[in-house]
């Protein structure tokens, strides 16, 4: 990546900013596009070295004076949300229409209006995608997604295919897996859990027995770099998990053990009479294939190392007896 001009959307965010810090530790030129009012925190270690655009990726002009100002060789865009609701009504349809459909066509419209295009985009998907199919998921199986969210970015995955033949570079999206790992939102169960046995507060899981494909996010990005140093990618688009999906009951007994909290703090709710577990759960065997890229982070050794990041962040007086459900 030494000297190589990038550009990532959603850079503040979780996964864009470790995409910014890597790349930036690689050598590229960071292009750095935020929403307005973002906040810097994630990459505030290394934000002197990249160049920031506030820019509503929903407004062509803003979108195309962000474009144009980078010049970029090589894309990145994680702007779109990594979770959505469930639900599959109307307004969910219409606010995933807003946040993933609009940014996405507009960003290709820009890139594609450049004098010089860039070499390729890379997208960030998400396994929501596939929905009701058989496990594990694979790259060309029919998807059946089952919420507004995941449809809305099946829907962005199939406007890339549409309009590959028509744009002057490469298009990919990378089908994530849950991915979890430093500066993650405390509002998903993992950052939460740590976060709760670390201060020694009780917590719910309200879903114990779901088995989720968990991918750490260095090896997320690890995998987007691997698509980016392929000249020719074949895919456009392509699973990046683990292929393994642990329960969440797992999970937190390695939590439990690595932060060596009071197992009784961590309430999990038992299966009811009839009630189905829920799994997702990528084949990841396409990527391994074609670029070479595997996970080399074990869930053990990425959940030990953020329990280790979290307990130096936090420190060792913070205890209270708050009580947090989590699905």
């Amino acid at each position: 990546m030494d000297g190589r001009t990038c550009l990532v959307t959603g850079a503040a965010g979780f996964i864009g900013s470790h995409i910014v810090r890597r790349l930036v530790d690689r050598g590229a030129s960071v292009h750095a596009v935020v929403r307005p009012g973002a906040s810097l925190d994630r990459i505030a270690d290394c934000k002197d070295r990249v160049t920031v655009h506030h820019a509503d990726l929903c407004d062509p002009v803003a979108t195309q004076a962000a474009v144009s100002a980078a010049s970029p060789e090589l894309v990145f865009h994680l702007a779109s949300p990594s979770r959505g609701a469930n639900s599959a009504d109307i307004e969910a349809a219409k606010r995933s229409i807003e946040q993933i459909i609009k940014p996405l066509v507009g960003l290709v419209e820009a890139l594609a209006q450049l004098p010089e295009p860039p070499r390729a985009l890379f997208r960030a998907g998400t396994i929501a995608e596939y929905g009701a199919v058989a496990l594990p998921y694979r790259e060309r199986q029919r998807e059946r997604p089952i919420s507004a969210y995941g449809l809305a970015m099946l829907a962005g995955t199939q406007f890339l295919d549409m309009l590959q033949a028509s744009v002057p570079f490469q298009m990919v999206t990378a089908r994530l897996a849950l991915t979890y790992g430093p500066d993650q939102s405390e509002s998903f169960l993992i950052p939460a859990l740590i976060d709760a046995c670390l201060a020694g507060q009780s917590i719910k899981i309200e879903r114990p027995d779901d088995r989720r494909d968990l991918i750490h996010v260095d090896d997320v990005v690890s995998a987007f770099l691997a698509l980016a140093e392929t000249r020719n990618v074949q895919s456009g688009y392509i699973n990046v998990a683990t292929g393994t999906a642990p329960s969440m009951r797992e999970v937190a007994a390695e939590v439990i053990s690595g932060t060596r909290c009071n197992p009784a703090l961590v309430e999990q709710r038992r299966l009811l009479p009839g009630e189905k577990i829920n799994e997702l759960r990528c084949d990841a065997s396409l990527a391994r294939e074609m670029y070479s890229w595997s996970p080399q982070i074990g869930l053990r050794q990425g959940l030990s190392r953020l329990i280790d990041a979290r307990r130096r962040q936090i420190g060792p007086d913070q205890h209270t007896s708050e009580v947090r459900v989590h699905g």
